[in-house]
Parts: structure tokens; sequence; C-alpha cells
């Protein structure tokens, strides 16, 4: 039996900064289902590989393939528009004016249907857009734990409960792999938890794959089914958690003595 498609496939990623190479021949899959951890010490390329991988900065070489298809030098608006690769990006951005159901429903018609006027306009059709709507962002809420907050304006959360928001916004639109760049910074330990058992949901009912840099490496190692290590843009290693702890490359380059 032939083996699955790799949902994404990197394949001698290349990337300089003028002189300095960022990325050096980076190759790795990432099966449908997985959650993968990608770590490395800090300038090892592993913000760089999302860039390339998204669409933000265009490599200098190698591909990147989507489920087979060559999305190798894709604009990173038509990446998002296709709706099955998402990202985050260390910074956290919500509409702050508005509630949680209001925030996902603006994330949800803006990638789902032609426009605000098509999603809210007046009749049948419309009606039954925005009831389709309400009801995927109620279901995410109560995956992001959101649900006794739901109702304040987003300014008014906590740092780590808009960071759920945000998670929860890019679910809106059904993607198939999610990239999720240090999820965890600067929240605390109790919404760490939160985080995380929001993440194992997505994966667990809707099938998204997830990609995590991550700088903690233990709660990292716990969640993730695999993991891939970056250093000096090579990747050093690829393997089961268990198996990484235990590599004496990585725990040299990375997780120390």
């Amino acid at each position: 039996m032939p083996a699955k498609q790799p949902i994404l496939r990197v394949q001698g990623l290349r990337k300089n900064y003028g002189g300095v190479p960022a990325l050096q021949g980076v190759d790795f899959d990432v099966a449908a289902g997985e959650v993968c951890g990608l770590i490395g010490p800090n300038g090892s390329g592993k913000s760089t590989l999302f860039d390339c991988c998204t669409g933000l900065q265009a490599s200098d070489a190698g591909k990147v393939l989507l489920k087979g298809t060559d999305i190798t030098g894709w604009p990173m608006h038509r990446i998002a528009r296709e709706g099955r690769l998402l990202r985050s990006f260390q910074k956290t951005v919500v509409f702050q004016s508005m509630n949680s159901e209001d925030n996902l429903i603006l994330a949800g018609q803006m990638s789902r249907f032609p426009g605000v006027a098509s999603t809210f306009s007046i009749g049948r059709a419309s009606r039954a857009r925005v009831r389709a709507l309400r009801e995927r962002a109620r279901e995410l809420i109560e995956i992001s734990g959101l649900s006794r907050v739901a109702h304040l304006p987003a300014g008014h959360m906590s740092g780590g409960q808009q960071k759920l928001l945000q998670f929860a916004t890019m679910l809106m639109p059904e993607p198939e792999l999610v990239l999720l760049d240090e999820p965890l910074a600067g929240i605390n330990p109790i919404l760490i938890e939160k985080v995380i058992a929001s993440i194992e949901a997505a994966n667990r009912r809707f099938g998204i794959t997830f990609l995590v840099i991550e700088h903690n490496t233990d709660v990292l190692m716990k969640l993730s089914h695999r993991v891939i290590v970056l250093h000096q843009g090579r990747k050093l290693a690829d393997d089961t958690p268990e198996a990484i702890v235990r590599n004496p490359e990585v725990i040299d380059a990375y997780l120390g003595g």
C-alpha cells in the first residue's frame, strides 16, 4: 500500500539575508493529523521557515508543497485565501471593541464568503450564512475555553485570553494546516494549559494539523507527536519527543546538559 501524501513537504529550502544563511537546504514532511513541534536556538531559522512556507518571504531555493501542490513563490494573500494553510504571529491581533463571537464571525465571513455584503445582506441565504457562522463561532468559543468571558469586548480580556481568541479566529475558515509561532509566549501557567487543551481539541475534533514553534520545550514535548530541531539553518534532528530529549546532538546544541 503506497504511503499517504504528507500535508506539508519542505524540500531543500534555502534563504540568505545578504551573505548570512538563514536556511541551508531544510527538508521535512508533516503528515496530516500530526501535531509537530519545531525547536531550535534563537537564529536557527524557525521563523524564516514559517515566512517562506506562508509567502511572507520568498525562498532562494527549494520547494514548499501543500498536499502535493507546489505553493513555492505564491504570495501570502493567495495562500491565505486558499484557506488550507494559516499561520499565527507572535504579536496578538484581535478587534478590541468586539466580543468573541463578533470577532469570529468577521474572521469567518472574510474567508468563507465573497464579502460583507453577501454575508449580511437581507434574505434567506444571508440568514443561513450568518447562522452557520454563529454556530461555528460558538463551538470554537467553547473549545477555546472562552465561554466565561465571551461577552466582553476583546480589549477587556487578558493577554492570554486574547491569544486564545486569536487562535479561535484562525479555525473559523476550517484550515487543514495551522502554523503556530510561539503560542505560549507571555501568558500565565493556567492559560498555558488552556492553550494546549485548545490545540489538542482542534486536532482531535477537526483533524487539523499543527506545526508549532515554541521555546517552552517541556510543554511542547508533551503536546507534539513529533519534533523537528533546527540548528544554524539546518535540520539537526527529526524524531519522536522521547528520542529528541535523549539525542546527544540536540542536548549539546539546544536543550543543555
